[in-house]
């Protein structure tokens, strides 16, 4: 299972970077066996689009970073990538975080995990605060 995570460097030992579309790298880590793939990045007018391209190219089940821009939210959303905030964090912490289930949801492109409508439209069930969409 492959999972991307944004970066500021090239390493497991990176931190997390906080907004997709400007990362300095995309890692692509293979979390069986534990292959980091790093992919530099250089942000210009739509390369979020392409970023998340890439993480679609290369099969990845989850994305780990902060805020995502609107357009690249609804092509990763639409795919079924699930995303996840790892801001605070290093790519290494944040997959153990991942597998330990303790990183917060990005439901929506400013990278919160609270409930809007926006996801509604992506994603066929959702429970924000209590209900059922």
């Amino acid at each position: 299972m492959n999972i991307a995570i944004s970066a500021a460097g090239p390493t497991l030992d990176s931190p997390v970077f906080d907004e997709f579309r400007r990362t300095p790298f995309l890692l692509i880590v293979n979390v069986d066996t534990m292959e980091c793939t790093s992919i530099p990045h250089a942000a210009h007018e739509g390369s979020d689009t392409a970023l998340a391209d890439t993480v679609l190219e290369h099969r990845c089940e989850a994305l780990i970073t902060g805020k995502i821009g609107e357009e690249a939210f609804k092509i990763l959303a639409d795919d079924h990538v699930t995303r996840y905030v790892g801001s605070g964090l290093t790519a290494g912490m944040a997959l153990e975080a991942m597998e330990a289930r303790s990183l917060k949801l990005i439901r929506n492109p400013d990278g919160s995990d609270e409930c809007n409508e926006n996801h509604h439209e992506v994603e066929e069930l959702q429970v924000c605060s209590g209900h059922t969409h």
